[in-house]
């Protein structure tokens, strides 16, 4: 039977966007040139919702979510100069090349070319809007390599909620720990801002020089070298699944 639950429901640019398809942007722009079916129907509203669990997607003929289709839930320890869309224009390699696997996934959040580290890919549509979603708080580890020690007074500051220089946005307090002799910096973030820890240093004045993220909703690497995945146990879905049950 089709779920009814609302919170179940996620806009098509969203869904879109999460599949690395396009931007909203750009994935409102699919829908309103008529190349986005749902269920079988020509879609043309931008607003229009869909049910990740239960309905159909095609963009411009190809299916992109089925309903009752497998789930699938992959851990990868991305290496650098990857790409985390499902494609790119310039055909570069992206993740999607470093994984195995027979269903269409796609990455949970995002992580710059630059940056390493733990990457969820999966086709659950519902797990990996509620994950991304500004109100499930799903904690982000990063070690970040910085150009010059890294003071307490700097610390401070990074650590007290700021606003970044190049937009003025505010970004909440976070946690963080000064590593070994001062030039790495351990962040624990929540939100998810578009290279948000990269432009958090540059506002201290200074550059990252290699920026690695050590965990993702609890989920680390652990004996994954870089280029690497596994699929989650039963037991690590349904503790994400828990992280995000009131979200």
């Amino acid at each position: 039977m089709k779920s009814t639950d609302k919170n179940d429901q996620v806009r098509i640019n969203r869904f879109l966007a999460l599949c690395g398809i396009a931007s909203r942007r750009a994935a409102d722009e699919l829908v309103l040139q008529g190349r986005v079916m749902v269920n079988g129907k020509v879609i043309t509203t931008p607003g229009f919702k869909i049910d990740p669990a239960h309905d159909e997607v095609i963009v411009d003929g190809k299916e992109f979510a089925r309903p009752e289709k497998r789930k699938v839930y992959i851990l990868l320890n991305k290496p650098r100069n990857v790409i985390t869309t499902s494609s790119d224009e310039r055909n570069r390699e992206t993740v999607l090349d470093c994984i195995e696997t027979e269903e269409r996934v796609f990455s949970v959040g995002r992580l710059d070319r630059k940056t390493t580290g733990v990457l969820l890919l999966t086709n659950d549509g519902i797990l990996a809007n509620k994950l991304t979603h500004p109100s499930s708080n799903v904690k982000k580890e990063y070690i970040a390599l910085l150009d010059e020690k890294f003071t307490q007074k700097h610390l401070q500051q990074l650590t007290g909620g700021m606003r970044l220089k190049d937009t003025g946005e505010k970004v909440s307090p976070c946690r963080a720990k000064i590593l070994d002799d001062g030039m790495q910096v351990l962040l624990s973030i929540h939100e998810g801002k578009n290279h948000q820890v990269r432009r958090m240093f540059e506002t201290l004045g200074f550059t990252v020089k290699r920026l690695e993220r050590v965990a993702y909703a609890g989920l680390q690497a652990g004996e994954l070298r870089r280029g690497e995945w596994r699929y989650l146990s039963r037991n690590e879905v349904r503790e994400l699944y828990k992280l995000v049950e009131n979200s």
